[in-house]
């Protein structure tokens, strides 16, 4: 009879140590790690997602019912084995001593290890087992559940809310960490930085001021618009009436180089490409995608009378992230 309760007491302690384990692997698994492993065919990987994307609330519940259940089943019957032979007085006290440091030690700290050590290998085992455990489970599991939402929800949290499944934060930590373990160079890592800073810049951040811009008047003759191009080495300039507050469009020097190589009389006017006019306050990314979307490299930056405040081109949005290039 002794030799059976033990054995039931060993089952117990590997059910509670297979069910701590199973928690921390499921919490603890790289998503983006388990989205390749998925791709790559891992056995049990596309179980593991589908545990973890849909039912990870389930999951937990479950595995922390199960272990509370195994873990008082174990109190209980080691318990009941002591008072058998130490008497209800000393048999309590030897009992909660000693199943406590064995429950602490041999199925929550020591499983719990392990599984931060092989969350990976861990999480794919215990997959198809957690899949048949929410089966035959999933009515308690659900109960407690809705019971846990309900509290959270008389707290005033929102239970429906998950945090992202990686923040800039962390990826900003990563970034520097492959820095240090020597994955990135320093130019990779400044680029990848310049990266999420983009997003948060607008155009007066990265415009060229309009007393800095290189303009010229419509009415300006051929040798002018030329001796300019030369002077500032731009391959396009943005072309004004009256003042520079009013441009009204880009000439391109090809354009121009195009009639003079032909010989052919012209007019500025009729050399100028419409403006694309933006407000100072865009955001840097969105004005990139606008380019890509027109297939335009420039754009004039006005303020809410269309007088002029800037110029901002495509390099300009470019070099936000890979630094200083050379115009052509």
């Amino acid at each position: 009879m002794i030799i059976l309760i033990i054995a039931l007491l060993v089952f117990l302690a590997i059910v509670s140590g297979f069910l701590s384990a199973s928690e921390t692997s499921l919490i603890g698994i790289s998503k983006i790690r388990l989205r390749n492993l998925v791709k790559t065919g891992r056995r049990n990987a596309a179980t593991l997602q589908e545990l973890i994307g849909k039912k990870l609330d389930k999951a937990i519940v479950t595995i922390l019912v199960g272990n509370n259940f195994v873990n008082v089943a174990i109190s209980s019957i080691s318990t009941a084995i002591f008072v058998y032979f130490y008497g209800p007085r000393l048999g309590v006290i030897i009992s909660t001593f000693c199943v406590s440091f064995f429950i602490l030690v041999f199925c929550e700290i020591a499983p719990k290890i392990f599984a931060v050590q092989h969350a990976e290998r861990t999480a794919l085992f215990i997959a198809p087992l957690m899949k048949v455990l929410l089966g035959i489970f999933g009515p308690i599991a659900n109960f407690f559940t809705k019971l846990g939402n309900l509290i959270i929800r008389i707290l005033g949290g929102s239970p429906a809310k998950r945090s992202p499944l990686v923040t800039e934060e962390e990826l900003r930590l990563m970034i520097e960490v492959g820095k240090e373990e020597g994955v990135l160079t320093d130019e990779e890592r400044k680029m990848l930085h310049r990266i999420f800073e983009f997003g948060d810049t607008v155009v007066s951040q990265v415009m060229k001021k309009k007393e800095d811009i290189t303009s010229i008047d419509v009415n300006a003759s051929q040798e002018e618009f030329l001796n300019k191009c030369l002077e500032e080495g731009h391959s396009r300039i943005p072309v004004y009436e009256g003042s520079i507050d009013n441009i009204i469009g880009i000439v391109y020097a090809h354009d121009m180089l195009y009639i003079m190589k032909n010989k052919q009389l012209f007019v500025m006017r009729d050399l100028v490409d419409a403006p694309y006019y933006i407000e100072s306050t865009k955001r840097v990314n969105e004005l990139l995608r606008e380019f890509q979307l027109k297939k335009i490299q420039i754009a004039i930056v006005v303020d809410k009378d269309r007088k002029t405040q800037g110029l901002v081109t495509l390099e300009d949005l470019i070099e936000e992230i890979v630094g200083e290039i050379e115009e052509e």
